[in-house]
């Protein structure tokens, strides 16, 4: 089911490559059959519904494997809490909380293993309106 749901995020998600996605060029003709403009038209397939059936099933066992293992880890972590000294705790590294504007964005980062999270504004321009979606 992994390598499924991978592969449909690689193929439709994120590129767009899959059977489940038609993209066409259509013309637009006047009266006379004359070809005045072009524009671009995606016909779109969701995911087959078995298989997100799956893909909901897999999350539901994964997430009974995960409430499993929750607690003997959650009582291994407060035992080597309790054994920490306070000026080991002190020097422990904060998590870095850090500004940009929506510009900066690229989803090619990758999370580091330093506790970092990156906050993004978006700066409006004097007279600028937001999109409809944005607005109270």
């Amino acid at each position: 089911m992994h390598d499924i749901i991978r592969k449909y995020r690689n193929t439709t998600i994120a590129h767009s490559q899959s059977n489940l996605v038609l993209p066409l060029p259509v013309a637009i003709l006047d009266t006379e059959g004359q070809g005045v403009d072009v524009m671009g038209v995606s016909v779109i397939h969701s995911m087959p519904l078995a298989v997100a059936e799956s893909f909901a099933n897999l999350i539901g066992e994964m997430e009974g494997i995960v409430e499993l293992a929750t607690p003997p880890l959650l009582e291994r972590l407060r035992t080597w809490l309790m054994d920490q000294d306070p000026e080991a705790i002190d020097g422990w590294e904060l998590p870095e909380v850090i500004h940009a504007i929506d510009s900066e964005f690229t989803a090619a980062h990758r999370r580091k293993r330093i506790p970092r999270f990156t906050s993004y504004w978006r700066i409006e321009q004097p007279g600028e309106e937001l999109p409809e979606h944005f607005s109270g």
